[in-house]
């Protein structure tokens, strides 16, 4: 199947975007109609049922879809459509396959790159704080896995650090590819007024502003006067149209304050129509700050938290520890991959372990390696179960592998660590 092939028709496309310009519940249901047609496989059309439900029993999540919908800039909304829904979703699933269906092996939906890791700020608990920062990927790596990517059917890439914005060539690079869609995770510091323009004539950028908490926390972590500022980026980004969200690690330090009325509030007020919400996890620096690390009881608490917190704010939240049964168990390799500063290619930005580089091997041969085809089987066995992150719920299983296929860990401690979970596991 061609390239070509995977277009939408214009007509069709832009009686979308018509749609999503009065977002009432009437026309999210029509614009719901027209996109179910183009559904591919089961799994989609069950994710079309449950939004539907949601716009009729008047969720606060559809609230949140339509005012990220209603303050994004036209580049901004015709992005959402085209490069996210369609091209990451729906039409990438069906370009997904033909890669599939050609090389044997399936592209991963979702593409993590952290090219470098240098950072304008030293956070305690930092997952890559201990990290060689000399280690960095050129502009002409970074375009080359991009494009392989894109031409895989991987339209959705999301980009780590470090902080992302030390590259002085990152703008140029997001540019180049503007039929993709970009989530940035980012302290936001280094992003001028220059940058927000760039931003919003692009479109195809959601820019991902960490934070600790409110300020007391946000500064206790990152530096006197970084909530106040990272905040003040959060709102000049909302008003120029691009569409902006937060991220906060959840750690003993601030594990009542995330899911709070207050904060997600004082989120929503910045301008902030998602969060991304991982746990504080035993690598970087948390390993030698294992305070940091939530409870086995703090972790069983978190499902709930974000439920209710779903219930009561129009915000989108992902809940990293929970949400992986959405996508049919942990994505570890199967739909996602993590390419780092130094080239390794992990399963996950979450589960540093890696056999290969991208600086020596072609990617689609990465993915049918042993270490990919490994924790996919521990997927496709334990998928039924309650599973997020497969490191911590078969902790045995995933060591087997590692052992098996010689992985290494690219992350100090983490191997220890996850020596100490398969003895714990039952």
């Amino acid at each position: 199947m061609k390239l070509n092939d995977f277009k939408l028709p214009k007509i069709i496309s832009n009686e979308l975007l018509e749609i999503t310009v009065n977002v009432s519940n009437k026309n999210l249901l029509k614009a719901l109609g027209i996109l179910e047609k183009l559904a591919a496989i089961k799994w989609q059309l069950q994710g079309f049922s449950a939004i539907k439900q949601l716009i009729r029993d008047q969720h606060p999540g559809i609230e949140a879809v339509r005012r990220i919908l209603q303050n994004a800039n036209p580049a901004a909304r015709s992005a959402i459509l085209n490069n996210f829904v369609l091209g990451s979703i729906l039409l990438g699933y069906r370009k997904r396959l033909d890669f599939y269906n050609k090389h044997g092996v399936a592209a991963p939906a979702t593409l993590m790159i952290s090219p470098t890791l240098r950072c304008n700020m030293k956070c305690y608990g930092c997952y890559a704080g201990t990290h060689e920062k000399r280690q960095e990927l050129s502009y002409e790596e970074v375009d080359q896995i991009i494009s392989g990517a894109a031409d895989a059917g991987t339209n959705f890439i999301i980009i780590l650090g470090g902080e992302p914005f030390m590259l002085p060539w990152l703008m140029d690079m997001l540019e180049k590819y503007s039929s993709l869609a970009f989530l940035i995770f980012t302290n936001g510091l280094l992003i001028n007024d220059e940058k927000v323009e760039r931003l919003a004539a692009a479109g195809n950028i959601a820019i991902t502003i960490g934070l600790d908490g409110f300020r007391e926390q946000t500064d206790k972590r990152r530096g006197a006067g970084t909530y106040d500022k990272a905040t003040a980026i959060m709102r000049k980004l909302s008003k120029a149209g691009v569409v902006v969200g937060f991220s906060a690690m959840l750690s003993t330090r601030n594990f009542g304050e995330i899911y709070s009325d207050e904060f997600l509030d004082a989120m929503i007020e910045n301008g902030a129509g998602y969060g991304w919400i991982p746990v504080a996890l035993p690598q970087g620096r948390a390993c030698v700050e294992k305070d940091l690390i939530l409870s086995d009881s703090q972790k069983k608490e978190i499902e709930t938290l974000a439920n209710e917190a779903r219930k009561r704010k129009s915000i989108l939240l992902v809940d990293f520890y929970n949400d992986s049964r959405l996508t049919e168990g942990c994505g570890a390799g199967r739909i996602t991959a993590h390419i780092n500063a130094n080239g390794d290619v992990e399963p996950c930005v979450l589960m540093p372990f890696a056999v290969d580089n991208i600086r020596e091997k072609p990617f689609v041969d990465i993915l049918r390696s042993g270490f990919f085809e490994g924790l996919r089987d521990i997927n496709h066995r334990y998928c039924k179960e309650t599973q997020t992150c497969m490191w911590v719920y078969k902790p045995k299983e995933v060591l087997k592998v590692i052992n098996t296929c010689g992985a290494r860990s690219t992350s100090e401690g983490v191997l220890d660590r996850l020596h100490e979970l398969a003895n714990k596991q039952q």
